[in-house]
């Protein structure tokens, strides 16, 4: 599983605003989160392929790990007809929101050295929305995808010890 690590320079400048429609009818944004919460954004195109239903349900099962590292997943659909998938989005345990132009999925694809398909896309940003890691096309019922999601979120804990990181362990 290969990572694209951002620059510096990247990391510094906050990641494309947005705010979409979620299942519940609520909009959401990045900034609700804002020095509270890292992110992890999901780009999936549907909830109807069997892979997309497989992901979903594993970052489900991996919820518990992403709050204690004080991180929030936000699952981002750019299906046309995303409509329809959102009423069936109520019963997962984290946002699932609606790009049906596909906009913000273009915006963040942007982001990456070279071209990405329709693939699925994964960003892991800071708790000040810097864009720290992403991954492109890869299989996203993978289980060594989220130890290494959650090893990037240790990291960017360790990297602000002032945003609540865990004391160091004593001898």
């Amino acid at each position: 599983m290969e990572w694209f690590r951002f620059s510096h320079l990247r990391r510094d400048q906050p990641a494309p605003a947005f705010r979409l429609l979620s299942a519940q009818g609520m909009l959401v944004a990045p900034s609700d989160f804002h020095g509270r919460r890292n992110l992890v954004l999901l780009f999936l195109p549907d909830l109807d392929c069997p892979g997309c239903r497989a992901a979903l349900e594993n970052f489900a099962a991996h919820r518990r790990e992403y709050e204690e590292q004080a991180a929030q997943v936000l699952v981002i659909l750019t299906n046309p007809n995303v409509e329809a998938a959102l009423e069936r989005a109520q019963a997962f345990s984290f946002p699932i929101l609606a790009d049906p132009d596909g906009a913000v999925r273009q915006a963040y694809a942007a982001l990456l050295p070279a071209p990405v398909e329709d693939e699925p896309l994964v960003f892991v940003l800071d708790r000040y929305r810097g864009p720290q890691v992403a991954l492109a096309g890869h299989d996203l019922d993978d289980p060594d995808l989220h130890r290494e999601i959650l090893k990037w979120l240790t990291f960017f804990e360790i990297q602000c010890p002032e945003c609540g990181a865990p004391e160091w362990p004593v001898d």
